[in-house]
């Protein structure tokens, strides 16, 4: 397990509003797939924040949490939110060849190690191994800086394809044809990762007559440093249920069209005028600043003002 699923969600608020997204859409589809009976697996780090949530708002019973780390495999068994939480010292890629599929799950692959290759090819390759109508989920590492150090004295273009270059030698086939070096920038580098797992994932379905994929949710985010996630539906392949309810859906946003959160760090009084006012920049008269991501501050806090993460101290 990562030292970044220690860091409490007040310090990642853009993660805190991909975990809500998340969540909005597994209530989203709760009825249709009756969810309540599906097997809950991911990497919940020491304080299994992710499992009391899913077990309050969708009343999974069947919860498995895999740390590979004893000691906080340890802090897990402590901090358990509900005893039907299973903790399990292992890899998760270890569990998962070992695990027999006997219903439905919901996998979460919360990597924060930049290595794609292994990442995506594990996911790809569960998309043909668990029942139908489970969801799979993955968080991947788009730091730039995972593609090694480049001389100094380059820039711009030049730049950008030597990290195309590198991107090709270390993805190999899972890299896109059409890839150019204009993908390889900070804004860029995560939807290119992107295409490479809808590619993966693509190609992994074509061997599976009996499913095929829905994609419902991809983000590109950064608290400290850049990360991409995305979320499918597998369902059988004559399914007509789950497509319209994700293509429905406010914050649909597949690997080509990823949601960037990017929210400003605001205090109480600037959330509060925010969401009380039409044109928030007149009102504040000042500027926020933006993000490694580049986007304006204001039309991103519009978007996802209903789930902007608010924390607050309570004595206990």
């Amino acid at each position: 397990m990562s030292t970044g699923s220690s860091v409490p969600y007040k310090l990642r608020p853009n993660k805190a509003v991909d975990r809500e997204l998340f969540l909005s859409l597994l209530t989203r589809l709760a009825p249709a797939l009756a969810l309540e009976g599906h097997h809950y697996i991911g990497l919940g780090g020491s304080f299994l924040e992710d499992f009391r949530l899913v077990h309050a708002r969708l009343g999974i019973d069947r919860m498995t949490s895999v740390e590979s780390e004893e000691e906080v495999h340890k802090r897990q068994l402590f901090n358990r939110p509900t005893a039907s939480v299973e903790c399990v010292h292992s890899s998760l890629e270890d569990y998962l060849d070992a695990h027999d599929f006997d219903r439905p799950a919901i996998i979460w692959f919360d990597y924060t190690a930049p290595k794609p290759v292994e990442q995506i090819g594990r996911f790809a390759r569960t998309v043909g191994e668990v029942k139908l109508n489970s969801i799979l989920r993955v968080t991947l590492n788009a730091q730039l800086s995972a593609l090694g150090e480049p001389n100094p004295k380059l820039s711009g273009e030049a730049l950008w394809a030597w990290r195309l270059e590198k991107f090709k030698d270390r993805l190999g086939a899972l890299c896109p044809s059409d890839l150019t070096a204009a993908g390889m920038e900070k804004r860029t580098y995560g939807p290119s990762i992107l295409r490479a797992l809808f590619l993966a994932v693509e190609k992994e379905v074509l061997t599976h007559a009996d499913r095929k994929v829905v994609w419902a949710l991809s983000t590109h985010y950064a608290d400290g440093q850049p990360m991409v996630t995305a979320t499918l539906v597998v369902c059988g392949t004559n399914d007509t249920i789950v497509e319209p309810l994700v293509k429905g859906w406010t914050f649909y946003s597949p690997p080509d069209q990823p949601l960037r959160i990017d929210l400003p760090a605001l205090s109480t009084l600037e959330r509060l005028t925010m969401e009380a006012n039409g044109d928030a920049r007149e009102k504040l008269g000042f500027e926020l600043p933006e993000s490694g991501l580049g986007e304006d501050p204001f039309e991103v806090f519009k978007k996802f003002y209903r789930i902007y993460p608010h924390f607050s101290r309570v004595e206990l």
